[in-house]
């Protein structure tokens, strides 16, 4: 009975110590990140819409460079994001726009070589 009593009594207070660890130990406020963090692809009658939302967690104000492309034609968008903020982007396009079918995105950091969110949608248009 004594082990069984000392088992029970280590038990309770591991559980202790990690309800302790849960509740008092302090928000991680260490992670920096880039992210989109919701998109939307919308069709109308005419155009599509393409919508996203950038999130700054990098600890400082940033400046994204976004890219996008539609057959030959590439396009740049630079954006300011203050830190610990999101900015919604809204892109447009419309039949004589797109070629090919597709639209290719890539967003940068600023003086970044890699992009941190890429990606292509292909959309097409009724009579083409």
């Amino acid at each position: 009975m004594t082990k069984l009593r000392i088992v029970y009594i280590a038990s309770l207070v591991i559980l202790g110590v990690l309800v302790a660890l849960i509740v008092f130990r302090p928000m991680v406020s260490g992670e920096q990140f880039n992210t989109v963090c919701r998109e939307s692809v919308i069709e109308t009658e005419d155009e599509w819409i393409i919508e996203y939302d950038i999130l700054n967690r990098t600890g400082k104000n940033t400046t994204y460079v976004i890219n996008w492309s539609t057959g030959d034609k590439t396009y740049s968008q630079r954006v300011l994001v203050r830190d610990g903020r999101q900015i919604t982007c809204i892109q447009h396009f419309h039949p004589q726009t797109v070629k090919e079918g597709k639209v290719h995105f890539t967003i940068y950091e600023e003086g970044e070589a890699t992009p941190f969110e890429e990606c292509t949608y292909y959309i097409s248009f009724g009579e083409q």
